[in-house]
């Protein structure tokens, strides 16, 4: 099978971390949009039940490192399959990036290999095995804006409008358990006390939600991210934020010819993305 595959980034518009688990993760609540800047993945069988992932740039690990080989693994031995497969993926999505490039392509090829496969299995069983794999594979496997708890497990519908984004990344990594090891929030919250109230119909009330708890701590380990909240916000984005722990920076817009005209204005930054909700 050689059909390509896109494999979508995602946009935290709201991250809110609200306490720290005995098993080391934090428990969160995020606004999560499902964004049109794709990873491509091909898949093929492979002979004598072999796994091989491969990326057109030589950048991600091999073996267990690998989310894409992990959920393969996942998938065969849940399911008992011995068949092989071979995964190339052409990486657009930047690593260390908060856009959750890795997560996506666990729950992208994980969908694939159930139809590929011929496997009978409800989403309740898939989001279970995913959620093994990574804290946003689950929201990718739901592949619509959400509302995500927990660790990242517990996915609700979250109505959203059309958005145009333009996204930064200042091609730096920031780690993400950096990140949280330098977070000066106190982590004892209820997650029931944070609410999303109200209707968000308009991209201003999208802007309006705009939040992110990591985003002080990121700061610190790259001052590079709070210019680029600026420079979006004076270019005329109705908000900016960074994603997830980092380092890529989005700016919200209500259309493609105000993202575009502002994207002019952004160079020397790093990596510069026109993209829009799914």
């Amino acid at each position: 099978m050689e059909r390509p595959i896109l494999s979508p980034a995602k946009v935290n518009l709201f991250l809110k971390v609200t306490s720290k688990r005995p098993d080391g993760y934090h428990n969160l609540v995020s606004v999560v949009d499902i964004i049109s800047i794709y990873d491509v993945m091909r898949l093929y069988d492979a002979p004598d039940g072999e796994v091989v992932v491969r990326d057109d740039r030589g950048l991600l690990p091999q073996g267990e490192a690998n989310t894409v080989y992990r959920a393969i693994m996942a998938v065969r031995e849940r399911y008992g399959v011995r068949a092989g497969v071979a995964v190339d993926i052409e990486k657009r999505i930047p690593l260390g990036s908060g856009l959750g490039g890795g997560s996506g392509n666990a729950a992208t090829v994980m969908k694939e290999l159930v139809r590929l496969w011929g496997l009978r299995l409800d989403g309740t069983e898939l989001t279970e095995l995913g959620r093994r794999i990574g804290a946003d594979v689950p929201l990718f496997l739901y592949g619509k804006s959400c509302v995500m708890r927990g660790v990242g497990e517990r996915i609700s519908p979250m109505d959203l409008p059309s958005i145009w984004y333009i996204i930064v990344y200042p091609d730096a990594v920031v780690n993400t358990r950096d990140v949280y090891n330098s977070l000066r929030i106190v982590l004892t919250r209820d997650e029931n006390e944070v609410t999303l109230s109200g209707k968000f119909s308009r991209v201003q009330d999208v802007a309006d939600l705009l939040e992110n708890d990591l985003e002080e701590a990121a700061f610190l380990l790259c001052p590079q991210i709070k210019i680029i909240k600026e420079r979006l916000k004076n270019a005329g984005a109705l908000g900016s934020l960074m994603t997830g722990s980092g380092s890529a920076v989005f700016g919200v817009f209500e259309d493609e010819t105000g993202a575009r005209k502002a994207s002019a204005e952004l160079g020397g930054l790093g990596s510069v993305f026109i993209a829009h909700s799914v």
